[in-house]
């Protein structure tokens, strides 16, 4: 069987390029495919098919590689299009919180909730859509699978306003089987130096995970048929007063886990991503008359973030044209949750993967199409949930705002309907104030119009 074709939009992502790489060079699932890359970019364009041309050949897998600054010119016949773009990432990142901190909306991560996440859906929807209309005439047969942020609002734009185009999203969180793996280790039941979760436990572990990506939530973890969240909440108390001993540098996040002990006693449940899900609560703004434990969330550094981009693209750079060998390469680079999930779809491995995909029915009292971040089975007939149960009273709620927020979001991103906009920066559950939500929107609007499509501001 010949390997797939991959076509990659956004050749230079910071998180996706050299790992899709990596995968096609060393999977027997993936040899003799071909990967097509495509960045309108044309020297990081250049410099993606350098590298890989340089690994494969070092490889020796057989994979075929190919590029264009035109999408239209590479991605016909592909077996998936993944979608890994970004349009000035740090910059607008930067001026989302910047923007919206001024409006008092602080936000630590500017790209899945609040008026960052609501403006980069804005300025990505687009541009998601475009594609997938390329893709169903060009590749109607393939996976688009979407790995840009915010994943959940892109998810259901692509599930609502492309809905014959076969997609589902992703994030790089809840990655299986290292995921499972960590929690088998937190609790005692497999030993620190394990590397993998044997069958037996598999079989009889009960861990529920689910909810809106960056939103997830341990809410069942159950073994031999004991529940083990009271040995969770000790290792985490534990955890957490360390963490306060020793925060760590001052411009990096800190006292996650002092949050997440906090979400845990509220809702009785872990969040598993809680760098982001603190920023999708309103507990940490700071708004209240008592002062946050242990601290109002800081805001986002686009700066660092910038410097970080800069360095990873220097040591792309360095692969590419020699500097650093393909050996090397092989040894530093790993695979991630997207190209494990193509290799096992593409490859009939019948793993089970976290998939950002609609219910159906798996939480049994959300609807079928809310979009939800859930364990599934998967093979070239794509995603479906696996079975998870209720979701727990209080997480139900804000899961509904959280699912209210992203689809008003991608109704306004399609529409340009100013009106959808502003219910949906009122619904989001981090705004408190309406003169607060206008003004933050005007700002947007005006600061971002080089990045915003014609109609919003049509008529005006």
């Amino acid at each position: 069987m010949r390997g797939p074709k991959i076509t990659v939009i956004g050749a230079g992502s910071y998180f996706f390029g050299k790992p899709v790489i990596h995968k096609m060079a060393s999977s027997p699932v993936m040899a003799g495919g071909t990967l097509a890359l495509v960045d309108t970019n044309p020297a990081t364009l250049a410099t993606m098919m350098r590298l890989a041309r340089r690994v494969f050949a070092h490889a020796r897998c057989g994979v075929k590689v190919i590029g264009s600054t035109d999408r239209r010119e590479v991605m016909g016949d592909s077996d998936f299009i993944v979608l890994t773009f970004s349009d000035r990432n740090a910059h607008f990142r930067g001026l989302d919180t910047e923007i919206a901190a001024r409006h008092g909306i602080r936000m630590c991560s500017s790209d899945t909730i609040g008026p960052g996440g609501i403006f980069r859906a804005l300025r990505e929807i687009p541009h998601a859509l475009a594609m997938a209309r390329d893709a169903q005439r060009l590749a109607p047969e393939a996976w688009v699978i979407n790995f840009v942020n915010p994943t959940a609002v892109l998810g259901i734009a692509l599930m609502r306003y492309a809905p014959q185009v076969r997609s589902f999203a992703l994030c790089d969180g809840n990655h299986e089987p290292h995921n499972t793996l960590r929690w088998c280790k937190r609790v005692g039941i497999l030993p620190d130096e394990a590397t993998a979760v044997p069958p037996e436990v598999w079989a009889r572990l009960d861990l529920a995970i689910g909810g809106v990506n960056h939103c997830t939530w341990v809410t069942r973890l159950n073994y031999d048929g004991r529940d083990l969240f009271p040995r969770f909440r000790r290792w985490l108390a534990e955890q957490a007063r360390a963490e306060k001993k020793n925060p760590g540098e001052k411009a990096k996040p800190r006292f996650n886990l002092n949050y997440a002990l906090q979400l845990f006693d509220l809702y009785g449940a872990f969040p598993t991503a809680v760098s982001h899900t603190k920023e999708y609560v309103p507990f940490f703004q700071g708004y209240g008359v008592a002062q946050n434990v242990p601290e109002p969330i800081r805001v986002f550094d686009a700066r660092q973030r910038a410097q970080e981009m800069a360095a990873a693209w220097k040591v792309t750079r360095d692969y590419a044209c020699g500097k650093l060998s393909p050996a090397e390469f092989m040894t530093k680079i790993g695979n991630d949750h997207a190209t494990d999930i193509i290799e096992s779809m593409w490859g009939g491995l019948n793993k089970p993967f976290y998939i950002n995909s609609a219910n159906r029915g798996a939480v049994t009292n959300l609807p079928d199409d809310a979009f939800l971040e859930l364990r599934c089975d998967v093979d070239m007939r794509g995603p479906r949930p696996q079975p998870f149960g209720v979701l727990p009273r209080g997480l139900l709620g804000l899961t509904h705002q959280v699912l209210d927020t992203h689809e008003l979001t991608a109704e306004a991103a399609v529409t340009g309907d100013r009106a959808l906009l502003r219910r949906a920066m009122l619904t989001d559950p981090i705004c408190n104030n309406i003169a607060d939500a206008d003004a933050c929107i005007a700002e947007l609007l005006e600061a971002e119009r080089d990045a915003l499509p014609a109609y919003w501001y049509e008529g005006r």
